[in-house]
Formats: structure tokens, C-alpha cells, sequence
């Protein structure tokens, strides 16, 4: 019997068990059981690798030492209880009264004027006030001039302001914005494309945040590192009571104190505080922060359940929030329904602000839900975004604690006190990426070639050029 000569193939590729093949050994039959559920192992574990890279399964890896001068520190908006005040309103009653509007018509419109912020206490039953708005339209007011018209002004509210111990002007750190409360005096807040917001040149004296996925990247939002009492913002404020209309609704003299995220519109993600006239109100925040890997992006939104700054254009805003788009989910919900936008939301020019006509619509839509509603396009959480979480305590304002020119001449039962500021100086961080990237696949699978088969990059050489010596073997062989 002729001897069959073994291809060149076999006999020197490096390959662990393919000589085995080969031999003429008693094992011989053993290595091809060997060799062959071997192959089938190695393909199920490829399979299951494949499986794992095309399923694009998302890790989360969690920090609990992250630096509190990563994240932005929060908005902070004090709103007066009272929306109409008693002296900045004398304009529009002086006009009113030279236009012939009864004191009583007055004083109810002024009582009314809350509801625009509030719906659900109109219950539909108030007045439509065409005639009185349409005098003051003749003198070129609308209900958002009305309603920033009769609001306390920041420098009236606000008596001392500092950052980090250093005193700073309250002016230039607060500004009167909208927000879901109506207007209120505001700090460290650069969420909207706003005209009607002043801009704000940094202030050298404090470090400011870095947006790297933002055009302008928001250098004029402040951040620290202190943490503790004493560090953060600390206020000194006076709502007024005196300017109270003897009508007000509030049954107390005070404020709100809102907490949000600065790049977002606040209604959402708010956090509410109360703070009343005599007390002092510590604010101890606790952020949260959520990043994520770039090579996210190759997921479809829909399967990671999030989106990038960059991915959905909004239009107040040149990065993308989850709270702005609801807030702008909303505004569309009311304009399609109402055929307005209550003055509160961002303006557009071509849009009708609501008026006391429009209330019952508003509270009708309201009691709908509209949160319910899906929005187009989809308001995904964001993939990088951070969150706060507060705990407050409450104690009498001690005036010795303040500056004497601060006190002086002031009667400490109409001031309040409020410090906000960083618990500890890290924070949680968690940050999503894939299971397993392109380049961890190949690293998977050249890991189980080697494992299997002992082979590496250099054995795939070495069959290339082994297959082609092979074909040059026989062909040179049948000639």
C-alpha cells in the first residue's frame, strides 16, 4: 500500500493537537475526539461573545469619591409669596385710575393676577378683565410686562449676598427670571436662550464650570470645592410685609426656595423649601453625577434610554435637558389646546401669551395630566447629567450673626436667613459604558484562539502563508 504523504499544512503550523492529526498513533483516534469537541466548545464560546457585543449590554460603574467641583453647584431662585406687590403696582393703578377704572375693578385684577401662575386657584370663575388689559395694552403692557411690572425687584428683596465668605453685590450674582413659581431672584442659573435674561460676565473670584459638550460650554456657572457650613451661598433677604396688599393671598409672610440643575428650566427636577420672616434656613446639598462613555452613541436611544446633549435639538436651549424638553412638551400641549402659553413658560414672538380668558382651559388641561402625554420628539433621561438631593435645618434668625450693616436700622422680624451649601466634599459618581467594546471583542476572541488552540496573531500569518505553500505544494505535485 502506497503511503500517503501528509500535507505540509499539517506538519508545521504551531497550532496545538493539528500534528496529533497526523500521527499514525493508537491516540490517533483519541485527538480527533479531542480536536473535535474542542471545536465545538470554542464555537458555542464565540457565539456567546458575538451574542454579548451585538446585544450592546450597558455596565454602570459607580464612584464614591468623586470631587463636588465636578458638578455645578445648583440653582438657587428665592420667590416672594407675594407676586403683587403693593408699591411696584402703584403704576398700573395710576394708569387704570386715569383711564376710569373703578377701585373695585383694580383691586380685583391685582387679586386676580396670581392665577396666571397658579390655574388651579382660579376654578374658572374669574373675570376675563378685557376692558382693564385693554387699557393697559394701549400703554403697551402684555401679561408678562404686567406681571414683571408688580413683582418685588431683587435689589429690594435681596440685602447681603456672599459666595465662599467672600461678600459679593446681590445684583450682580442674582437675577429676576421666570420659572414655574413666576418670577423670582435667582442665582447660578444659564438653563435658556433668554433675551429677556441679562447676561452675566464670569466673575474671576469664583471657579466656574466647563460644559465640554455645550458650544459656549456655560463658563459662568460657578462650582467649588468647600464644603460644610459657612462655605456655598448665604442670603439675607427681606420679603417686605409692609408691601403686602391688604388683600394677599399668602397666609404668611415668606419665600420659596427652589433648588434645580442650572442648565435646566425649573419645573421638573425642582426642589421646594420654605422659608418664613425671623428664620434661618441651612440648605445641605448632595449631588449626584451620571456620566457616560462616548462609544454609547453607536446604541440606538431607544434601547440605551438616553441621549447625549448634542443628539436632540431643543428650542430654548443649545443643550439638551430632559426637564426643558417636558417643560417644552408641555408649552406645545397648551398651545394646541389653549391656543396660548402661559407667561411663565420661554416666549416665542409669534406666541400668544394666555390671559384671565384662557384660565379655565389651562386648569382643564392641567387636570388631564399632560405629563401623560407622549412628546415628539421623545424626552429621554440624559446621558450626562447630575442630580441633588437636600436636607434643611430650620432655627431663629440671630441678627449678631450678620453684618451690623446689614442689621442696623432693620427691623429682624420682617428678615429671613438662608445658607446653601455642599454636605460633604465628594459625591456619588456612576458612569454607563458597554459590557464590551470592539476592542474588548477582539481581545475576547483572541483570547479563547489562544486558549483553545494556542493560537495568536502570529498563527493567522502563519496559515495564510502555509495555505498558500499548500497550493504550490500540489500544484507543483499534478505537473
Amino acid at each position: 500500500m502506497k503511503k500517503v504523504k501528509t500535507p505540509p499544512i499539517l506538519d508545521n503550523l504551531t497550532i496545538h493537537g493539528l500534528k496529533k492529526l497526523s500521527s499514525k498513533e493508537r491516540s490517533h483516534a483519541l485527538w480527533k475526539v479531542i480536536m473535535f469537541v474542542n471545536l465545538i466548545v470554542t464555537i458555542i464560546y464565540l457565539v456567546v461573545i458575538r451574542n454579548g457585543y451585538h446585544g450592546q449590554r450597558i455596565m454602570t460603574r459607580i464612584n464614591a469619591n468623586c470631587k463636588i467641583n465636578q458638578v455645578p453647584f445648583p440653582a438657587v431662585s428665592i420667590c416672594n409669596n407675594n407676586l403683587v406687590s403693593n408699591k411696584r403696582s402703584q403704576n398700573i393703578q395710576n394708569i387704570l385710575k386715569s383711564s376710569n377704572v373703578s377701585g373695585t375693578d383694580i383691586e380685583l385684577f391685582l387679586q386676580s393676577l396670581p392665577n396666571l401662575v397658579d390655574y388651579q386657584n382660579s376654578n374658572g370663575r374669574a373675570s376675563d378683565f378685557d376692558h382693564v388689559l385693554g387699557v393697559l395694552k394701549e400703554h403697551y403692557f402684555n401679561i408678562e410686562t404686567i406681571m414683571d411690572e408688580v413683582h418685588q425687584r431683587c435689589e429690594d428683596l435681596l440685602l447681603y449676598c456672599s459666595f465662599n465668605r467672600k461678600p459679593a453685590s446681590c445684583t450682580d450674582m442674582f437675577r429676576l427670571v421666570k420659572t414655574f413659581e413666576g418670577h423670582c431672584c435667582t442665582f447660578n442659573y444659564f438653563a435658556l436662550n433668554d433675551d429677556s435674561i441679562d447676561e452675566v460676565l464670569p466673575d474671576m473670584d469664583h471657579e466656574h464650570y466647563e460644559d465640554t459638550e455645550s458650544d459656549h460650554q456655560h463658563s459662568e456657572i460657578i462650582i467649588t470645592a468647600e464644603s460644610g457650613r459657612g462655605s456655598g451661598l448665604l442670603v439675607v433677604f427681606t420679603v417686605e410685609p409692609s408691601d403686602y396688599p391688604p388683600w394677599a393671598l399668602s397666609s404668611s409672610y415668606g419665600a420659596k426656595v427652589l433648588i434645580n440643575d442650572p442648565n435646566d428650566y425649573p419645573e421638573y427636577s425642582l426642589i421646594y423649601k420654605r422659608v418664613y420672616t425671623e428664620i434661618s434656613l441651612d440648605i445641605k446639598v448632595q449631588p449626584c453625577v451620571f456620566e457616560a462613555e462616548d462609544s454609547l452613541r453607536s446604541i440606538p436611544k431607544a434601547y440605551r434610554g438616553c441621549a447625549f446633549h448634542d443628539e436632540i435639538e431643543l428650542k430654548h436651549t443649545d443643550r439638551y435637558s430632559s426637564e426643558t424638553c417636558a417643560t417644552e412638551c408641555k408649552m406645545r400641549s397648551y398651545l394646541t389646546y389653549c391656543g396660548c402659553v402661559p407667561y411663565k413658560y420661554p416666549q416665542e414672538a409669534t406666541t400668544r401669551i394666555c390671559e384671565f380668558k384662557d384660565l379655565r382651559c389651562l386648569n382643564n388641561l392641567r387636570a388631564k395630566k399632560l405629563s401623560g402625554e407622549r412628546c415628539d420628539p421623545l424626552c429621554y433621561l440624559e446621558c450626562r447629567d447630575k442630580h441633588y438631593r437636600v436636607t434643611s435645618d430650620i432655627m431663629p434668625l440671630v441678627a449678631d450673626l450678620y453684618p451690623d450693616e446689614v442689621m442696623n436700622n432693620r427691623n429682624a422680624s420682617e428678615l429671613s436667613a438662608l445658607q446653601v451649601y455642599f454636605n460633604r466634599p465628594t459625591c456619588n459618581c456612576y458612569k454607563q459604558m458597554l459590557l464590551m467594546d470592539f476592542t474588548s471583542f477582539i481581545a475576547t476572541y483572541g483570547g479563547i484562539f489562544s486558549l483553545s488552540f494556542g493560537a495568536s496573531l502570529l498563527t493567522l500569518i502563519e496559515v495564510v502563508f502555509l495555505t498558500l505553500n499548500t497550493i504550490v505544494y500540489y500544484s507543483c505535485k499534478s505537473v
